[in-house]
């Protein structure tokens, strides 16, 4: 469990972390790590682009990482749930 929530957290910065370089105008051919980041995070947010064919990039990219914040907080509520001692 704390390794997905892990990688739920990372996918989240990911996602904070391509909207802070689509704000800043950094094309994808700056480097290697920067196209790395656009790539990885066009992939992540495919499923919110998908729910939300018609809205702006903004708006895909906060609401994918919403749904991976949800997904973050309702996994460590299992795991708290699996855990209780009775």
């Amino acid at each position: 469990m704390s390794l997905l929530r892990a990688v739920l957290a990372l996918i989240v910065v990911l996602i904070l972390a391509h909207i802070v370089l689509f704000r800043l105008d950094y094309d994808p051919d700056t480097n290697d790590a920067v196209a790395a980041v656009y790539s990885l995070g066009e992939f992540v947010e495919y499923p919110a682009r998908a729910l939300l064919p018609e809205a702006s990039f903004y708006a895909v990219a906060l609401s994918a990482a919403a749904g991976y914040l949800i997904l973050y907080i309702l996994v460590g509520l299992l795991r708290r749930r699996m855990y209780r001692q009775p």
